[in-house]
C-alpha cells in the first residue's frame, strides 16, 4: 500500500524549466499574486487584506489628527482667555484693596512719616486715578473731620468701581 502525500509535506510538480516555488514556513505576502491563483494558506489572505486596508485606515487617523489639534487650539485658547481674566480680576481687586487699606489708614490716623503708611497711601493715590481722589473726587467735606469724610467716600467709592469692573473684565475674558 502506498501513503498518499498531503499537500503540506509534498512539494508541487513542476515543469522541468521552471524553478520550484515550495510554500515556505511562514506566509508571505506578496503583492504579485494573482486572482487565478489562490493563495496557499488563509493566512496569506487576511495579511493581503490588512494591506490593503492599511491606506484606507491612515485618512481617518490624519482628519482626526488635525481634529486634535484644532481642539487642543481652543483649548489653549481658552485657557489664555481664562488666565487673563483671572489676571485682570486680580489686579483691579489689588487696586480695590489699597484704597481700602489707605482709607482705613486715613481714618485711624495712622503716622504718614511712616515708610509703610506711605507706600500704601501712595498706591491708594494710584488706584484712585483722580477721578476718586481724596483731594478733588466725586465728593468734597469741608469742616471738622473732612480729610477723613473724603477718603471714605471717594476712596470707598473707588474700591466698589474697581470691583464692579474687575468682575465685568473677568467675565468678558473668561469663555
Amino acid at each position: 500500500m502506498t501513503s498518499q502525500a498531503t499537500p503540506s509535506t509534498a512539494a508541487p510538480s513542476t515543469p522541468a524549466g521552471e524553478p520550484s516555488a515550495a510554500p515556505s514556513a511562514a506566509p508571505s505576502a506578496t503583492p504579485s499574486a494573482t486572482p487565478s491563483q489562490p493563495s496557499a494558506t488563509p493566512g496569506d489572505r487576511a495579511s493581503a487584506k490588512a494591506d490593503a486596508a492599511a491606506p484606507a485606515r491612515r485618512s481617518p487617523d490624519v482628519r482626526a489628527g488635525a481634529r486634535r489639534a484644532l481642539s487642543l487650539t481652543g483649548a489653549g485658547v481658552r485657557r489664555l482667555r481664562t488666565m487673563l481674566g483671572e489676571a485682570a480680576w486680580l489686579v483691579c481687586l489689588l487696586a480695590a484693596v489699597a484704597l481700602l487699606l489707605g482709607t482705613a489708614l486715613i481714618a485711624v490716623g495712622a503716622n504718614t512719616h511712616n515708610a509703610l503708611v506711605q507706600g500704601v497711601l501712595h498706591a491708594a493715590d494710584w488706584a484712585d486715578l483722580g477721578v476718586f481722589s481724596r483731594t478733588a473726587g466725586i465728593k468734597q467735606f469741608t469742616g471738622d473731620g473732612a480729610a477723613v469724610k473724603n477718603a471714605l467716600t471717594n476712596w470707598g467709592l473707588g474700591a466698589v468701581a474697581w470691583l464692579v469692573v474687575g468682575r465685568i473684565a473677568r467675565r468678558v475674558l473668561t469663555p
